[in-house]
């Protein structure tokens, strides 16, 4: 009896507009739906349902399976539609990928627009090619990548693999690999692997970024925004006529725990060039085997640089520098290196500094480290603490 009570109340007073909100709407539910293997326009059609849900959308790839993209979607530059709700592709070693005979069409397979969300699991992507930044995936959103692989694309501009624009990427067990940056006349190559722009923020867990190259800078990631590296490899990338084979820093840069192997510079920095401005801090890690053309084997400061309980070992540099090269730019703040219970050992300079050189007006502080074994001399230039 009470309850008609209250429902017949409530009948009365809404017929003067103040019965509203007495039960709340229910939640919309994520959209969730399974595409058949190959099955592209059904992906398509999966992937624009979840950007208007407001819940977003889960999609499930079939196992073991290719979605073949001939085109871009609505002749955009994109295989599939721009994500710009929130929308997860979770495959079972499922591959997207640009599939075209010949050079053209030129489209990447993902976008994300700012304000969108994507998460990719257990997914490749791969053999993407664009007259603009990322080959494989551009990005101006949040984007995550677990499991999963950007490989074997191309960018005619900046991050051959992944482009992150302003957005948030983070990878978490993902490999990036034999992705390229190539130039063009009036956009450099730089983030053979990835790219992250001054507004961006990129983090890496336990991944991998192999075998990538960058006609300019960064030959596994140009960062100019903020990065972050922890328990991963960085191996066998190449800036070939440019800095950093492994990472360009012009923003601020922390690795920890990650090991930097075998990467190669045209010109300064073969794992790491820290530019002008650039904030570089790398903890318990290894940068070994890495060659530059001209400065810093391993290491080319010219920023504020800060090593800890890290091991430069066995780099090499076509002039100084074989394990770390302090460079002082004219006219800027003195560079400052600073190395705590680190080793700098057996590394190789064809000029001067096998072990550290340090330019006039730069600065090397030493806290409990070891330079020794390096050839043709362990430090040139001022470096209190070096014999």
């Amino acid at each position: 009896m009470k309850n008609r009570l209250v429902l017949a109340g409530c009948a009365v007073v809404a017929s003067v507009g103040m019965c509203i909100g007495a039960s709340p709407a229910m939640a919309q539910a994520p959209k969730k739906v399974n595409i058949a293997c190959g099955d592209v326009a059904a992906l398509i059609t999966a992937v624009g349902a979840a950007n208007t849900n407001a819940a977003g959308g889960t999609i499930n790839l079939a196992k073991d399976c290719a979605y073949r993209f001939t085109g871009g979607f609505e002749d955009s530059e994109n295989a599939l539609p721009a994500i710009s709700g929130n929308v997860a592709l979770v495959g079972h070693n499922s591959t997207l990928i640009r599939s075209v005979t010949g050079g053209s069409p030129l489209f990447r397979l993902l976008s994300v627009d700012e304000g969108g969300t994507l998460t990719l699991k257990g997914l490749t992507v791969t053999g993407g090619r664009i007259d603009s930044n990322g080959g494989g995936i551009a990005n101006a959103g949040t984007l995550r990548l677990e499991d999963s692989k950007v490989a074997g694309n191309q960018a005619r501009g900046n991050g051959g693999g992944i482009a992150n624009e302003g957005g948030d990427v983070t990878l978490v067990d993902t490999e990036i690999l034999t992705n390229v940056a190539t130039s063009a006349t009036d956009l450099p190559g730089n983030g053979g692997g990835l790219s992250n722009s001054a507004a961006g923020t990129l983090k890496l867990h336990k991944s991998t970024v192999a075998g990538n190259t960058a006609d300019d800078n960064g030959g596994g990631i140009q960062n100019e925004g903020a990065l972050t590296v922890e328990h991963s490899l960085i191996t066998n990338n190449e800036a070939r006529d440019g800095n950093g084979g492994a990472i360009n820093n012009l923003g601020t840069a922390k690795i920890k725990h990650s090991n930097l192997i075998e990467n190669w510079a045209g010109q300064n920095g073969g794992a790491v060039n820290n530019a002008l401005g650039g904030t570089l801090e790398i903890q318990q890690s290894t940068l070994a085997d890495n060659k530059a053309g001209n400065d810093g084997g391993a290491v080319n400061n010219a920023g504020t640089a800060t090593l800890k309980k890290t091991k430069v070992e066995s780099n090499s540099a076509g002039h100084d520098g074989g394990g770390i090269n302090n460079a002082q730019e004219v006219g800027g703040d003195a560079t400052q290196l600073t190395l705590e219970h680190t080793t700098v050992a057996e590394n190789r300079a064809a000029g001067v500094g096998g072990g550290i050189n340090n330019q006039a007006g730069a600065v090397v502080t030493l806290k409990e480290s070891k330079i020794i074994k390096n050839l043709p001399e362990n430090c040139a230039g001022t470096v209190p603490g070096c014999s």
